[in-house]
């Protein structure tokens, strides 16, 4: 009786072209289960949004609410947020937090259903945030007093900072503390998403310029950068803390950004402070690491705009800054931190493009379903275009629905976006078993694409026709 029934179907016009079998012994694509007599089948190719549409908000992709400033141009669909505080604010004194600190920015991020990001400083030229023996200090005033720092300025300044021993067996022992009270309070909220590997170097960049510039106190002092063993060892130590977070590291010291690379358990992507600089103002360092230029296929790049081109090409920030996203497949940009907003034209038009081709973009070019004879297994065949610069980094799950008036019935693919690359389609055909089987007649066939932690609303596909769900209908089957 089954294989009797005929078949037909409605194809919504706003998703694209459809076709249908109308054989009821019409095979479709399967992996092998249920390979004989599809009942039926709904094909669709739906069309694609293109980039020069409205920007489509999906989280840790594209611009990000930076220190505080907010999101330009103004109305500008962000959901991220990124801070950091000099070590001394988030720990005045040995194992005392002012927790409020971040638990308003994650309290914050969760009201905009995104997530937040944090770096922890030690030494902050320009932001001290208070005075230890009469220097600008970052570090809690107990820690200074056992690390040996180093009190100088660097050349051509007047003021003085607290330079800790960066090699210290005590400085480890106390930052080691730190992240792990951090790691601790945050372990379970997926709105604290990602972490600066903190926290070493000028502004917690992995590097001490212009602290080591010619005339600079290292030049005289026994204190000495970190050694390559504890920059490692900084980059393991972060990697544990934060073991179910995104970790990101500043590339100027090349022995922790080879430990980064190495790191698999989390992955640890790349920050640079600098986009839009020649040579993202020495953050291409990372070029001549092993493994660094492709490492983007499995840890996010997140930067921030440089204050202006710190070389001397004389090439546009904004323009430059445009390619260096998609040269080193970047995911997140700031929403501040350049000394003049974009002006011209062609500066307004590189810096959405900037924003608009960061992170991921994904759309089905194209998907079949065919149902089985057994009305209960349904096989799934699908193409997937990825039109952006780099992928998804958190976890999603691809669901296909059947709605049938208050009836909805829905199972979720195994695909993973976070493999889906840009370049070619990415096939995929799986069979999944529904929930309960269904009963003769029409239903609406749709697609959503959930993010796994709950924190954000359905992925935002590069097709039309979104409905209130967060679902993209693809047709309707009758059977």
């Amino acid at each position: 009786m089954i294989l009797a029934r005929a078949l037909f179907l409605v194809a919504i016009a706003a998703c694209g072209d459809s076709a249908s079998t109308n054989d009821a012994g019409a095979d479709a694509s399967t992996d092998g289960t249920f390979v004989d007599a599809a009942i039926a089948t709904l094909t669709v190719t739906p069309t694609a949004v293109p980039a020069s549409a409205n920007e489509m908000p999906n989280p840790m992709r594209r611009q990000y609410l930076w220190l505080g400033v907010p999101a330009y141009p103004s109305g500008w669909p962000d959901v991220d947020a990124y801070q950091r505080w000099n070590w001394a604010q988030v720990e005045p004194t040995h194992g005392n937090y002012d927790w409020k600190l971040i638990d308003d920015q994650v309290a914050a991020a969760k009201a905009r259903n995104g997530r937040f990001g944090m770096r922890i400083m030690a030494l902050c030229q320009g932001c001290g945030d208070h005075t230890y023996q009469g220097a600008q200090s970052s570090i809690p005033d107990d820690l200074a007093a056992t690390v040996n720092p180093l009190i100088a300025a660097a050349p051509g300044d007047t003021t003085k900072y607290v330079i800790p021993d960066w090699n210290s067996a005590t400085y480890f022992t106390r930052l080691g503390e730190l992240l792990n009270a951090i790691a601790a309070r945050y372990h379970d909220d997926p709105h604290f998403a990602w972490v600066d590997v903190s926290s070493y170097g000028n502004w917690g960049e992995m590097h001490l310029y212009p602290f080591t510039s010619k005339g600079g106190p290292y030049e005289t002092s026994t204190q000495q950068p970190i050694t390559d063993a504890n920059a490692q060892k900084l980059v393991q130590l972060n990697a544990t803390a934060f073991a179910n977070k995104l970790l990101v590291i500043n590339s100027e010291q090349k022995a922790a950004l080879a430990a980064a690379i190495a790191s698999t358990s989390p992955p640890v992507g790349f920050r640079v402070d600098c986009l839009g600089s020649d040579g993202l103002a020495g953050g291409n360092v990372l070029d001549t690491v092993q493994g660094a230029p492709d490492h983007w296929k499995v840890a996010p790049f997140i930067t921030e705009w440089c204050q202006y081109n710190l070389g001397t090409s004389g090439k546009n920030l904004f323009v430059q800054g445009e390619q260096q996203v998609r040269d080193y497949h970047v995911s997140m940009l700031s929403s501040g931190n350049f000394q003049a907003k974009p002006a011209t034209q062609a500066e307004q038009d590189a810096f959405r493009a900037a924003n608009v081709e960061a992170g991921y973009r994904y759309r089905p070019a194209s998907i079949t379903i065919a149902l089985a004879p057994d009305e209960q297994h349904v096989t799934v065949t699908s193409a997937w275009a990825n039109d952006n610069v780099a992928p998804t980094y958190l976890a999603w799950s691809v669901v296909i629905g059947f709605s049938q008036g208050t009836t909805k019935i829905e199972a979720p693919l195994t695909l993973d976006l976070r493999k889906v690359l840009p370049g070619a389609a990415t096939n995929d055909v799986e069979t999944l078993a529904l929930p309960s089987a269904l009963s003769p007649g029409t239903y609406d066939v749709y697609i959503r694409v959930d993010d796994v932690q709950k924190v954000s609303p359905a992925m935002n596909l590069a097709i039309g026709d979104r409905d209130a769900s967060g679902a993209y209908p693809l047709g309707a089957l009758t059977f």
